[in-house]
């Protein structure tokens, strides 16, 4: 299963809620060989990981993931995730 870095950020622009992969900006491209449509992987970053489907939107000539929430694993403890000091 490939594990990749990812931005989450990138759920909030469309498509909502799913994870963009990686751009084809070439409009009669093929899809990038290095994903498969359906094919598991896990997206993490600094926070958190993920497990999730590979789909390549034909739309919007991107690969995108579509989060499985219930495989979420926080990486940074609570403690550090939620700082509120704002003491100077």
């Amino acid at each position: 299963m490939q594990k990749l870095y990812v931005d989450f950020n990138t759920m909030m622009s469309e498509p909502v809620d799913l994870v963009k992969l990686e751009a084809d900006h070439a409009p009669f491209k093929q899809p990038h060989p290095s994903f498969h449509e359906g094919e598991r992987v896990v997206l993490y970053d600094e926070e958190m990981q993920v497990e999730a489907t590979v789909h390549y939107s034909e739309r919007y000539h991107y690969w995108l993931a579509e989060p499985d929430w219930a495989t979420r694993i926080d990486l940074m403890p609570a403690t550090q995730r939620l700082d509120t000091n704002l003491s100077l």
